[in-house]
């Protein structure tokens, strides 16, 4: 039985309805709760023939909760026992008369050690059972298995044995990476990642923004071509949406360019340059779930390369590496310190714990004195450390930023926020008041100033798109200007949310004359529209963006310019669910880049428990050039200081047993 068939479980629960307490009531009524999670706890439970809620229905509405979280486990030693469901202040007066003295369904003395016992005897739980409980982390079976599929195939990757020329690779690090251009201090990380990457199966590359992980990747790909270059690897590069498969695209063309007296002219052919989303990659079936490609029907390729590899979740990834075939290698690029996926997971994160910024990652003494000869001609410049993490020897952290150097307000203020470092943010904003940074526009002042202004300031940006339209310029370029300026809001509604922001532009355009909207259609001239849900039938995905235009018969239709770079166009009636996008939200925006990126924080007393620093982080490193805030500094200091992570067994599953 699958658990996470929620119809089938409401549709065969048992039909004496447990009895739902005043606490469940009071969640259900607030929607923290779901009606779908009452009826699959009374499922799971039915054997007990009981009308009242026990302990293991109780914890099976806190896995709920936490899978709704997009955690791959509800971590017992987590749970407050006291308060399991996070009751906040405001909801005490809400229930004062209704439930006093009653914040939790378990009893006083209640801890995690009973939780266990009494879960390890309940027949919901078990091997091929519902639910698995694995030490302390209860899984429903399904998230479980992705983590030990995962975790099991990344270690065979890792521990395969490669044919390698020790010598000859060697020697292409040293032409590609010669001692000149090292970074004047520390070590050069993008030679090591790439003799990583080199000798082992599955690798992972990871940096901010600037640290060069595509121009990194494509000498990593001329030195695997010319390695293999009797029998040249099929390599397929691919990203988890259709905007960053684009720019990948576009990166790797343009470190060619850059490298290209570097690389022979036998080899450059050999480095593949055109992206795809991994949902194209893989082959979606129809009206499933389900991909073409799986581990019946393999992909057929050597190398495979997955850009922006925390945007892709849990379910995704183990679908992903189960379609590889076993001789095929596997490199993850990305952000360890960006937000983690939209859906359950966060394996990017979990492959990359314990990596700190200004420190040399724990390799072992093998490792070490591999990468020592390949490198630097077996100077001791990487020592082992006594890492337990199985997967250490596979992870290069490239810790130099080219783009965001010490004059770099957009680079100085990402390392504040992400280091929560309230005396580098101190250090920004007295950088700015001399004018020593151009590349930073800091606004406080968000509650005397009316919104206007930002409105005002977004609406003049994007006239330059809207005056291409008019001009009939082409397609590439109207989505080139429309691209070059984004606005970001970290929440959806309210004066400062996505929706608010969305309508007061559009006005402010309409008053402009640049759009005509009609307030009968919903559809109009140089509307920009980002796609909200898959349509596989059209090859359309969440987070595509198009623009409304005029085609040669002057019929309106939506604009979109794929991985490859082909105009695509549909008419607005076949459109899946999609919105404006003149305001995006944060997590909308990851896999993209803008040259101006604007992004608006709430005041302190509309900000929501979401904002937070892998929040900010991930919206300011959006810019290329120019980054402006819209905030209030305490909520900024505020979300700072609150770093959020998902439960998951991933990394334990690949700790060294001792």
């Amino acid at each position: 039985m699958s658990v996470l068939d929620t119809n089938t479980a409401i549709a065969t629960a048992a039909t004496n309805d447990v009895q739902i307490v005043p606490l469940f009531d009071y969640l259900l009524s607030e929607n923290r709760l779901r009606m779908v999670d009452i009826k699959l706890a009374e499922l799971l439970c039915s054997s007990e023939q009981t009308q009242q809620p026990n302990d293991v229905y109780s914890l099976l509405l806190l896995l709920c909760l936490s899978q709704q979280s997009q955690h791959s486990c509800l971590d017992l030693a987590q749970v407050d026992w006291r308060n399991p469901f996070n009751l906040r202040q405001s909801d005490f007066t809400k229930l004062a008369g209704i439930i006093p003295d009653t914040l939790s369904p378990f009893s006083d003395t209640f801890t995690t050690a009973e939780a266990i016992n009494c879960l390890q005897n309940h027949p919901s739980v078990g091997e091929a059972k519902p639910l698995q409980l694995l030490e302390q982390r209860l899984y429903f079976a399904r998230l479980s298995g992705y983590e030990q599929t995962l975790a099991s195939r990344l270690l065979l990757m890792s521990e395969r044995k490669l044919d390698i020329d020790s010598d000859k690779l060697t020697q292409l690090l040293c032409d590609y990476f010669p001692e000149q251009d090292a970074p004047e201090q520390g070590l050069d990380w993008q030679k090591v990642a790439c003799a990583m990457a080199a000798t082992k199966g599955f690798s992972v590359i990871t940096g901010g923004p600037g640290t060069g992980k595509t121009t990194t990747v494509t000498k990593l790909l001329a030195i695997l071509q010319s390695l293999y270059q009797n029998a040249p690897l099929s390599i397929k590069l691919v990203a988890p949406t259709g905007k960053a498969a684009a720019r990948l695209s576009e990166s790797i063309l343009g470190a060619k360019q850059q490298l290209k007296d570097k690389i022979s002219a036998a080899i450059t052919p050999l480095i593949p340059q055109d992206a795809q989303t991994i949902h194209r990659l893989l082959g979606v079936k129809p009206f499933t779930n389900k991909f073409r490609h799986n581990r019946s029907n393999p992909l057929h390729l050597d190398v495979l390369i997955i850009d922006e590899a925390s945007m892709v979740d849990l379910s995704l990834m183990a679908k992903l590496i189960e379609a590889l075939p076993e001789h095929a290698r596997l490199i993850l690029l990305g952000d360890k310190d960006q937000l983690a996926s939209v859906d359950t997971g966060s394996v990017m994160s979990d492959l990359c714990q314990g990596l700190v910024l200004g420190q040399t990652p724990s390799y072992s003494e093998s490792r070490c004195a591999e990468l020592n000869n390949l490198c630097f001609n077996n100077q001791r410049k990487l020592v082992a450390g006594n890492s337990q993490f199985k997967l250490a020897d596979c992870i290069a952290f490239l810790q130099h930023s080219y783009r965001f150097t010490a004059d770099s307000g957009i680079g100085q203020l990402a390392l504040a926020v992400n280091t929560n470092n309230s005396g580098k943010l101190n250090y920004v904003e007295q950088e700015l008041s001399s004018g020593q940074f151009k590349d930073v526009i800091l606004d406080y002042d968000i509650v005397s100033k009316p919104i206007d202004k930002l409105v005002q300031s977004a609406a003049s940006k994007y006239t330059q798109y809207l005056n291409l339209i008019k001009q009939h310029a082409s397609v590439q370029a109207i989505h080139k200007a429309f691209a070059s300026y984004q606005l970001l809001a970290a929440v959806r509604e309210g004066d400062y949310g996505v929706h608010s922001l969305n309508k007061r532009i559009e006005t402010q355009l309409s008053q402009q004359g640049l759009i005509n909207v009609n307030p009968n259609q919903r559809h109009y001239l140089g509307m920009p529209i980002m796609i909200a849900q898959n349509d596989y039938q059209l090859k359309l995905f969440n987070g595509d963006i198009g623009i409304l235009m005029l085609d040669e018969n002057g019929q309106l239709k939506a604009v979109f310019i794929d991985e490859q770079g082909n105009q695509r166009a549909f008419s607005p009636a076949r459109l899946p669910a999609h919105d404006k996008v003149y305001v995006m939200t944060i997590h909308k925006s990851q896999g993209s880049e803008f040259a101006y990126t604007a992004m608006v924080l709430p005041p302190q007393n509309q900000a929501t428990a979401g904002i937070n620093r892998q929040l900010v982080y991930t919206g300011i490193t959006r810019a290329k050039n120019t980054f402006e805030l819209v905030a209030d500094k305490k909520v900024l200091l505020m979300a700072m200081n609150k770093s959020v992570s998902r439960a998951s067994g991933l990394y334990g599953r690949l700790l060294a047993q001792l």
